[in-house]
């Protein structure tokens, strides 16, 4: 949350005075937001029971979740709204022969639509006449005809809230109703009378095409009926005893008015501030005139005065240095604080200006100042972007803190180190795929063999947070293979991540293995990865036959190796010297030459034994890549190129692709 204009929105608890609080018994929270054709989202509804962490693929709609809660709950969020905030879809207009095309995003059901007349040739192909019979002369298919895209008449945003304070509660009297166990407002009459009371407040945003305006209104939705243009608006009293706080945290330590720092002082003690303040224009004043007064400074402004009586001609009286002074821009008292910066003593550096100290230092010192003023004990917190210019201790232990301290914390981070502070089913991961948006999010797990592969959330998904696609491994040593090969790709070979694809293991040690890849590929499914497995090829039996089963129905694709393990994958399609030579630097690590220098098939075989007992995958590849010339594994690379094929969302081939065998070249 550390851009240029960063925003954290603070919803008060007032029972809650002191220490942390359960975010279930004793703080206003957010139990269901639903969106309806915001920017886009055309549907979303999230239902958070605790804290949520919103993370993801880049272009999922993070900061258009944060600002769409933003717009219901900060009075002055609405002054940021554009017509690019109703969501838009690429349809075909009516009249002709094809369907519309699907919604970018899941368009709300029911939602009314305008018009915008302009092409989205970048969906549906516009080369062709839409008129056109289904062949021409040439017999060619018709072209399906240009789409254009809809904007819908208005966006909306809905917030639940519950546990309120006494005094809001009073104040909501009339549109408070039964909060179901699912976190949505109750429209059953016969709901139980001991059952906790929820409102609902709701943002609605549309464009006026004859005025060419945005109407914004927020209200009450229990006592409003947006058909027929009835809203019971949310009073600006209310709304302010859910306060906004707005946080500019681009320069830490500021005294300039609006600043952090300086909202921190005048918060504390405005009187004493302010008197520090005249102390320093009184100080600086007297320093000023001392300055203008010294011979040295008077000899060299007279000088200037003196060229070609230059002191004579500008004023209505003849002007020396006794009459030049020097102050901060108008001499106020503003002025002066505006020029200030920051310095900081570190180090054995001495006192330096708060920027020679870095970027993390300012970044740390930015999120403390927002903290500090975000503090009200059993708040509802958002924040955009957390963590993106902090490292990666600094993130984790200050999303902790924030969680800790707050009643309900909406964070979205870009930094899988956030998320290490969070519980995983807090964690709301959105994904985006073929231009559709949608958010996933882990149930509970009461599986005990699903608890190990839950293990890997932390050890292994986490890492791979906003790619696209996990490609889960057998196990540690199969990861660093595929990634070292992968890394050795020439520069005309675009690498596994620039496919979105992050190498997993699915355990470490004796964790891992081919039965635990079906767990951890559902974990990864219920966060909305796509999933990919690489195995080896065992040998035939019911055992590996049902688990071959089970990961085909856990994963969108799997890649299995030739017969044998990685260590022969490593091996296969190479010259004999190359890996004789290779095995012979494995001497280094205190063990006799696997080959011992002979080119023969059962000296492979020892070799690859010996590779997978003393786990020196990497340190066998790192000798066979000496050579400048070394060619690369060739069963490794057509692993690597399988896995960014199946990556792809729309591969639509075998859900088990067997990497082909590679014969060692002729004579080698």
């Amino acid at each position: 949350m550390l851009r240029e204009h960063v925003r954290v929105w603070v919803i008060p608890c007032i029972r809650q005075t002191a220490g942390t609080c359960r975010v279930k018994d004793d703080c206003v929270r957010v139990t269901r937001m639903l969106i309806e054709g915001f920017r886009g989202w055309g549907h979303l509804d999230v239902r958070p029971s605790s804290h949520v962490l919103v993370a993801g693929v880049p272009r999922a709609g993070r900061t258009d979740l944060i600002t769409a809660l933003a717009r219901v709950l900060d009075p002055d969020a609405a002054r940021g709204a554009a017509l690019s905030d109703l969501h838009q879809r690429p349809v075909i207009p009516d009249g002709a022969d094809s369907e519309p095309t699907e919604a970018v995003g899941d368009a709300a059901e029911g939602q009314a639509e305008a018009v915008v007349e302009a092409p989205a040739a970048d969906v549906v192909g516009t080369d062709g006449a839409a008129g056109e019979d289904a062949s021409g002369d040439s017999g060619a298919p018709r072209q399906p005809p240009p789409a254009v895209l809809q904007r819908v008449e208005a966006a909306q945003v809905e917030v639940t809230l519950t546990d309120f304070d006494p005094d809001v509660q009073q104040l909501l009297d009339g549109v408070l109703e039964p909060l179901e166990d699912t976190g949505c407002a109750s429209e059953d009459p016969d709901a139980s009378a001991d059952a906790p009371l929820c409102a609902r407040l709701a943002y609605r945003l549309s464009y006026d095409e004859e005025a060419e305006t945005l109407e914004s209104v927020v209200y009450f939705p229990a006592r409003s009926n947006p058909v027929l243009g009835q809203y019971s608006r949310v009073p600006a009293a209310t709304r302010r005893l859910l306060p906004v706080v707005t946080l500019d945290a681009g320069q830490p330590l500021q005294l300039r008015a609006g600043a952090g720092l300086r909202r921190i002082l005048d918060d504390r003690d405005a009187k004493a501030g302010a008197a520090a303040f005249d102390a320093l224009a009184q100080a600086v004043a007297e320093a000023v005139s001392a300055l203008s007064a010294s011979p040295a400074v008077a000899e060299a402004i007279n000088a200037v005065l003196a060229v070609g009586g230059t002191g004579e001609r500008i004023g209505d009286a003849p002007l020396t240095a006794e009459q030049v002074g020097f102050r901060t821009e108008d001499g106020s008292v503003a002025a002066l604080l505006r020029t200030l910066r920051a310095a900081l003593h570190l180090d054995t550096g001495g006192m330096l200006g708060l920027a020679q100290h870095g970027s993390t230092v300012s970044a740390v010192l930015s999120m403390a100042e927002a903290m500090l003023l975000a503090t009200v004990p059993g708040a509802v917190v958002l924040a955009d972007d957390f963590g993106d210019q902090l490292d990666a201790p600094a993130t984790e232990h200050l999303a902790a803190l924030l969680r800790a301290r707050s009643g309900q914390v909406w964070l979205s981070t870009r930094r899988p180190e956030a998320a290490r502070a969070f519980e995983p089913t807090e964690v709301i991961r959105l994904v985006r795929h073929g231009g559709v948006r949608s958010h996933h999010q882990l149930t509970r797990i009461m599986d005990r063999k699903a608890l190990v592969a839950m293990r890997q959330w932390h050890t292994q998904l986490l890492a791979a947070l906003t790619a696209p696609t996990v490609a889960i491994t057998e196990g540690p040593h199969d990861v660093a293979v595929l990634s070292m090969v992968d890394r050795r790709k020439p520069p005309s070979s675009l690498p596994l991540s620039a496919h979105g694809v992050r190498l997993v293991a699915s355990g470490t040690g004796g964790e891992g293995g081919i039965g635990q890849i079906p767990r951890v590929a559902n974990l990864a499914r219920q966060l909305g990865f796509r999933v990919l497995a690489v195995i080896d090829r065992d040998k035939d039996s019911a055992q590996t036959t049902d688990e071959l089963a089970k990961m085909q129905a856990a994963c969108d694709a799997v890649v299995r190796l030739p017969p044998g393990a990685i260590e022969r994958a490593m091996a296969d399609g190479l010259p004999l010297k190359s890996l004789a030579d290779a095995s012979a630097t494995l001497t280094e690590y205190g063990i006799p030459d696997p080959m011992g220098g002979q080119l023969t098939e059962g000296a492979v075989t020892n070799l690859c034994k010996v590779i997978h007992k003393q786990g020196l995958h990497e340190q066998f590849l790192e000798a066979l890549y000496a050579e400048p010339s070394a060619p690369h594994p060739p069963v490794i690379s057509m692993t690597l190129a399988l896995l960014e094929l199946a990556a792809d969302p729309s591969y639509s081939g075998q859900g088990l692709i067997d990497v082909p065998t590679v014969s060692r070249p002729a004579g080698a």
